[in-house]
């Protein structure tokens, strides 16, 4: 089952659907941070304990941020201020 991703839209102050490709594995959590994820912006495979809380890709509700890579996580970051 594909999890529903949001991104926030800072301008608009609201949630935007964001549609990823359905074979990546994208996630928010787990107890396995050897788990290969893609990241959730980008794609780039890597261990879920190497990725970062997105400042800007939520789950469905909104409440929990998805795993992305250091380098996207550092452009949501330049993106933000």
């Amino acid at each position: 089952m594909a999890i529903k991703i949001q991104k926030w839209d800072p301008d608009r102050h609201c949630y935007e659907p964001y549609p990823y490709p359905g074979e990546w594995n994208v996630g928010f959590f787990s107890t396995d941070l050897d788990e290969f994820i893609n990241c959730a912006q980008c794609g780039k495979k890597l261990p879920y304990g190497d990725a970062f809380t997105s400042r800007e890709l939520y789950n469905g509700s909104g409440m929990f941020g998805m795993a992305v890579c250091p380098k996207c996580h550092e452009a949501e970051w330049k993106r933000e201020k």
